[in-house]
């Protein structure tokens, strides 16, 4: 039996990979220019209090949750990339194609960031774990800040990033088309049944 009865590039398709790389460049050169523009933690806002660019670096999980947790970060988001590109592969027929592919930016560009110590504003970046001195930050970078009405979880929603709203966008494309997919196959089968 074969884990992967599709070969490599009918399920990852020349575009798609295209797509992913321009998406984790997007992704990478908008955090590149926040950090080169921005002071952290300093809010710029603009629509009076409704949108501000706030540079933060988040260290932990979803929502800022665990924070200082960088190592354990790290390999969580490697194995989660390692089963979402196996599973993907193996279930080539689930799900939207491009709602994959929008999850796979968002995750790589994320992955990719936690491997750079930041130095803003203008410092630019370098590889690395670590910082080494006073205003240098690990952790990914997040910038986009938007108001929340109080009565939900937060008074401001917490900032995110381009990686972010991309995989948070390919999760409801892949909820909605995997659950029609799911239905489909249903109806298939009780009309086969019939």
């Amino acid at each position: 039996m074969t884990y992967f009865e599709k070969k490599f590039f009918e399920v990852y398709k020349p575009v798609y990979i295209l797509f992913v790389l321009v998406g984790v460049v997007i992704d990478l050169s908008t955090k590149y220019w926040v950090v080169q523009n921005y002071s952290y933690q300093d809010s710029v806002c603009y629509m009076g209090q409704f949108f501000c660019m706030t540079l933060t670096f988040n260290t932990g999980f979803v929502f800022g949750i665990y924070q200082n947790n960088s190592s354990i970060s790290i390999v969580s988001t490697g194995f989660a990339i390692i089963f979402l590109f196996c599973y993907r592969w193996i279930n080539h027929d689930i799900g939207n194609k491009w709602g994959w592919n929008l999850v796979m930016v968002g995750a790589f560009g994320n992955f990719i960031d936690k491997f750079f110590v930041k130095m803003p504003p203008g410092g630019g970046v370098k590889f690395g774990l670590k910082p080494l001195e006073h205003g240098q930050y690990i952790g990914v970078v997040d910038f986009l800040d938007f108001d929340w009405p109080d009565f939900l979880l937060f008074h401001r929603w917490p900032a995110f990033n381009f990686a972010d709203s991309c995989i948070s966008v390919g999760l409801v494309i892949l909820i909605i088309t995997i659950h029609l997919d799911e239905k489909r196959k249903l109806m298939e089968e009780a009309a086969i049944k019939k």
